[in-house]
């Protein structure tokens, strides 16, 4: 007997296990786990000079040294003291490089860019955020995001989300709609 029509390919279905296995292990840890890594975990990116760029997940509280012995091993054994016990902040690039006249590496911490900290789930500060990211958040357009600059331009630093009243086109629903997804 052949089916025509309706019946989903043998690579559809395949496609739509993996998908919800792959949703099921994010909801309860590792497949056969069924638990989280003990408390909240946050994203740093770790450049070096030779290696390139990477980010990595970390738990809150976690110090650098054991990232980078983790991640960037090679690196590990020349990192400066003051690197392996600074304390990681979600949100960063954390810049590895050698200190001039020694073996020794050293570190420079940055904020990362407002579009990455977004992606990665943390609110857009609106105080630092371009008219392109400021685009990432619900019902903010093109103009929109040119206005809320302008205004930001013109008062200086918004403080607080009912300061977005101010700006033309934006009204309590558009605030109510940015709640948590923005920072000042």
């Amino acid at each position: 007997m052949r089916f025509d029509g309706l019946y989903p390919s043998g690579a559809f279905l395949l496609l739509l296990v993996g998908t919800v296995l792959f949703l099921l292990s994010r909801e309860t840890g590792a497949l056969g786990r069924g638990t989280y890594a003990a408390g909240p975990r946050d994203w740093v990116c770790l450049t070096d000079p030779e290696a390139g760029s990477s980010f990595h997940s970390f738990q809150t509280g976690q110090v650098l040294g054991p990232v980078v012995a983790k991640e960037l091993p090679r690196l590990s054994e020349p990192l400066a003291d003051r690197c392996r016990r600074m304390p990681l902040e979600g949100g960063t690039e954390i810049r590895i490089g050698r200190v001039s006249g020694s073996d020794e590496r050293g570190c420079v911490v940055s904020p990362l860019p407002e579009r990455c900290r977004y992606l990665l789930g943390m609110p857009l500060n609106v105080n630092r955020a371009g008219e392109e990211e400021l685009e990432l958040l619900p019902g903010i357009g093109p103009r929109l995001a040119r206005r809320i600059v302008e205004v930001r331009e013109s008062i200086g630093r918004y403080s607080s989300p009912e300061d977005f009243l101010g700006v033309p086109g934006i009204g309590k629903k558009l605030v109510g709609r940015m709640q948590g997804r923005v920072c000042f």
